[in-house]
């Protein structure tokens, strides 16, 4: 098997280039960078280096989605191979924890540029994709090790990062006005964020649903945030991950993937499905640091033991020979 990554320039280190770095380690991916201007014409190419599509046995597009929903109709040419589709935004086709407006936007842009399998990040994500008619594996997010070591000694205090979505607010005002210790970090490099969270026991790590419409979501700043509606998210995100590995116990809520993820309530976790839980959770968990550190440390060990990017490089690898091996779903008409 000989597969192509395109991926999309990273002006900044970012996670998804520890990711990429991993996957260009295994002899069965070439890695390029994808050529932005190219892709605007619907042409796939490399920034870097010409490639020839049709010497792989699959091309895996990971770039922006907004490029791939403005870019015309892409020109495969010759290329008669397994075309996938991979991106970690998929969860806002179903969700609108970060912008209602895409809802409902992947399986037009699939479908329009002849992709056969899309590749998620989400299991629900992917269960939802195959009752939508679309060929979908799941390889989860992750964390890279050496970005994020397990320090020993005292720590102390939960942490908050990351993106204000309209859940993580409300989930934090709900901590803030049960007055327990919350901090929240400033927008820190990536480089340097392992560091940071080295000094916590727990970390938020939340991507849950505020089950309100869309025209009441203003009324938010006003009221209890502890009786705000919630629904557990569809997909963890990669703080989970991070924030395990860094040896901070996730605080995160009860999404369906943990599971099988391994992390478990009270084990590798705390999990809520109200924001009601999360504060008494959350007021217990403080009072007694040294459970909190425990659960911290199992999840450091869980990460390590299963959820690094190297792990996903592999998965990436697995789930791309099982689908050449047994044919892919065409949607094209191609055989």
């Amino acid at each position: 098997m000989r597969a192509l990554l395109l991926h999309h320039p990273y002006s900044y280190p970012r996670f998804e280039q520890d990711f990429v770095d991993r996957v260009a380690e295994l002899p069965e991916f070439d890695v390029a960078t994808a050529d932005l201007t190219a892709l605007d014409a619907g042409v796939l190419s490399a920034s870097d280096r010409p490639v020839t599509l049709s010497q792989y046995d699959a091309v895996i597009v990971f770039v922006a989605f907004r490029r791939l929903r403005a870019a015309p109709t892409l020109a495969w040419g010759d290329f008669t191979g397994l075309r996938v589709l991979m991106d970690h935004d998929i969860i806002q086709n179903y969700s609108t924890i970060f912008d209602a407006t895409l809802v409902g936007g992947w399986p037009r842009v699939f479908r329009r540029h002849r992709f056969d399998s899309m590749l998620t990040s989400g299991r629900a994500i992917a269960g939802r994709l195959a009752d939508d008619g679309i060929a979908a594996d799941w390889v989860p997010k992750g964390f890279e090790p050496a970005r994020f070591p397990t320090r020993s000694g005292r720590r102390s205090g939960i942490a908050t990062y990351g993106s204000a979505y309209t859940c993580r607010q409300v989930a934090e005002r709900a901590l803030h006005d049960a007055r327990i210790p919350l901090t929240r970090l400033d927008t820190t490099a990536y480089l340097r964020l392992g560091a940071r969270l080295n000094q916590f026991l727990g970390c938020l790590a939340i991507s849950s649903d505020v089950e309100l419409p869309l025209d009441q979501l203003a009324s938010l700043k006003r009221g209890g945030a502890r009786e705000v509606p919630m629904r557990p998210g569809l997909e963890p995100m990669a703080k989970l991950f991070e924030g395990a590995g860094a040896g901070c116990c996730p605080i995160v809520d009860a999404m369906d993937d943990l599971e099988p993820l391994g992390f478990r309530d009270g084990e590798t976790c705390l999990t809520f499905r109200s924001h009601a839980e999360l504060v008494e959770k959350l007021r217990g968990a403080i009072n007694a640091p040294a459970t909190l550190q425990a659960m911290g440390t199992a999840a450091a060990t869980l990460a390590r033991a299963q959820h690094t990017w190297a792990h996903r490089a592999q998965a990436l690898r697995d789930v791309i020979t099982t689908r050449l091996q047994r044919g892919s779903l065409r949607t094209d008409g191609r055989p």
